[in-house]
């Protein structure tokens, strides 16, 4: 009976347990419902645990990216996502970006939040232009690999329309001391990444 109620066969087991209750004495029909309650109380602590196993959330895919209309709205996502894991430490940058015929740029202070706003930046790490076929393929990438791919090879192989320049205005080696090496989303924008 055991094993009918671990598969949810309960029905049976009372239409069962009602034809031996007819046909025994009145002491086995006594000590079959101390037994009974014996084994439900067996069944009924592995039950639980299943069901707790059952109910954890399932983490999300990671490295997916929804649907974007401009770069600056990508590049939001991509910097509050996991895809920027370790940006939130204490060191600072400034990217700055030329897209689409609009300077924005993208800002962590020491120990703040990651800031990505229009305009231009003083005194930047980077200056990022990327041309327009190029902002638009970026755009339907669906995933950061997919992303990735075609930043480095619009950054590697430019063509007419489609080119990402990346000028560095401080040294690789002070970048990396500051961080850049250890958030994959820096690295690619950057160019070290290979």
């Amino acid at each position: 009976m055991v094993i009918r109620r671990i598969f949810g066969r309960k029905k049976k087991d009372e239409d069962e347990t009602e034809e031996v209750e007819t046909e025994t004495e009145a002491v086995e029909i006594e000590e079959e419902p101390e037994a009974e309650v014996e084994a439900e109380a067996a069944v009924e602590e592995p039950e639980q645990v299943e069901e707790e196993v059952v109910e954890e959330p399932v983490p999300e895919p990671t490295g997916y990216i929804p649907y974007h209309d401009s770069i600056i709205d990508r590049l939001k996502y991509m910097f509050s996502a996991d895809m920027a894991v370790g940006v939130q430490g204490p060191d600072e940058f400034r990217l700055e970006f030329m897209a689409m015929g609009e300077r924005f740029h993208v800002a962590k202070p020491a120990n703040g939040d990651v800031e990505v706003k229009l305009g231009t930046v003083s005194d930047e790490d980077v200056f990022i232009r990327i041309g327009d076929d190029a902002v638009r393929e970026l755009l339907s990438a669906s995933t950061f690999s997919e992303f990735s791919n075609i930043y480095l090879r619009y950054y590697k192989n430019p063509e007419a329309g489609k080119f990402v320049k990346i000028e560095l205005r401080k040294d690789v080696s002070n970048l990396n001391r500051r961080g850049y090496a250890r958030v994959p989303l820096l690295k690619l924008l950057i160019g070290t990444a290979r």
